[in-house]
């Protein structure tokens, strides 16, 4: 009788911590967004609008239109933390005479034309024209060249997958004069060269990446502020060229997925220790579940902080909560085995032995499950 209470104790102890770790994941994840508590401060209500620009839509017929061109020499010191790269290379420029008529009559330079807008360190941001004057050409266009070198934003970071990432690094142009704007009275665009073959230099590679393509594409600018204006022109043109990089999976697997099969493997083969092995069972998920708070936490310092989990937090936080489940399973078997009587063990060491291969069958499933639904929902 003693022995079937606490039999039952047990069951509800664990069933009442399964349900209360579900509820806190559950209300971690839904929790509302917190209101504005702070004097004077309000909720965010729009932020600016990136979005893809048709060159050849109506609203942009009687358009003027400056060509973009890009060379990326060299990108490196990626940064995935810190969302930075640098670079170095060129870009040009090529305009009509009715944009050369516009800048005059505005006293607008060539090196105003055009900026680049993902720069995030002004001090170290370097632009040289090639050179003095822009080049002017026999069908009355005018072409500069600007060299430049840089540290970067990355704006578009998706580590949903992580750490099978896929990377987009920009270099951003965008026309700056106000008498440019889109929405203006001359809107002018900024038109990307159709040729793609000379976007990359030879060092535009990125340790421990693969570059899988490029993109080069109009894009606008909408902003949702006047720049203290009187008018209402928010709307630029902006050349975007992107460098897409892939983590190798091979590598990614064997660095990040390895060790953490390792150590659950380990959780997965210890219910078949013996039963009498009391302190050594309950030694393993311990010991699991510290080994595990170290790699997820060396695996936190390669990313920066995201509001959602990646494919690999929810690996992590799976294998948490089977670490655990296993630590009261054994708990449990530890204290039927060294309260039951000598007539009474070798039925109840069956009873241990049988609740240990429900738990690796279950946890083995629950593991295939799990990982195939973290990718799915990634």
């Amino acid at each position: 009788m003693v022995e079937r209470r606490r039999s039952l104790g047990w069951r509800l102890a664990l069933l009442l911590a399964v349900v209360a770790s579900v509820v806190v994941v559950v209300l971690a994840l839904h929790r509302p967004a917190a209101e504005p508590n702070h004097r004077g401060m309000s909720a965010i209500v729009r932020r600016d609008q990136i979005q893809p620009l048709d060159p050849a839509a109506a609203t942009f017929k009687g358009a003027l239109r400056i060509g973009a061109g890009v060379h990326l020499e060299n990108a490196y010191n990626l940064s995935i933390p810190d969302q930075t790269f640098m670079a170095d290379g060129w870009y040009w420029i090529d305009w009509p005479p009715e944009v050369q008529e516009l800048m005059e009559a505005h006293d607008i330079e060539a090196d105003q034309m055009v900026e680049v807008v993902n720069n995030i360190i002004g001090y170290d941001f370097e632009v040289e024209p090639e050179r003095e004057k822009p080049e002017l050409r026999a069908d009355g266009w005018r072409h500069q060249r600007y060299r430049f070198s840089g540290s970067f934003y990355v704006d578009d970071l998706d580590l949903h997958d992580s750490p099978f990432n896929l990377l987009s690094l920009p270099l951003i142009l965008e026309t700056r004069p106000v008498e440019f704007a889109l929405d203006g009275k001359t809107p002018v665009l900024l038109i990307p060269e159709p040729d793609k073959q000379g976007l990359l230099g030879a060092y535009a590679s990125i340790k421990g990446f693969q570059e899988i393509g490029v993109s080069f594409e109009p894009m606008l600018h909408r902003y949702t502020t006047n720049f203290g204006e009187s008018d209402t022109r928010r709307d630029y043109a902006q050349a975007v060229l992107r460098v897409f990089y892939r983590s190798p999976l091979l590598a990614s697997f064997a660095l990040w997925i390895v060790p953490l099969l390792i150590v659950m493997s380990i959780v997965f083969m210890a219910p078949s220790l013996e039963g009498s092995l009391g302190d050594l069972r309950i030694a393993i998920p311990s010991t699991a579940l510290l080994t595990l708070v170290v790699l997820q936490q060396t695996y936190q310092a390669e990313i920066p902080p995201l509001p959602y989990l990646t494919f690999l937090d929810k690996l992590y936080l799976y294998c948490y909560l089977v670490s655990i489940a296993l630590f009261l399973l054994f708990v449990w078997g530890s204290n039927v085995y060294s309260n039951a009587s000598e007539a009474q063990r070798d039925r109840l060491t069956h009873r241990v032995d049988r609740a240990d291969t429900w738990f690796q069958v279950s946890a083995l499933v629950g593991t295939v499950v799990a990982a195939s639904l973290a990718w799915i929902t990634g």
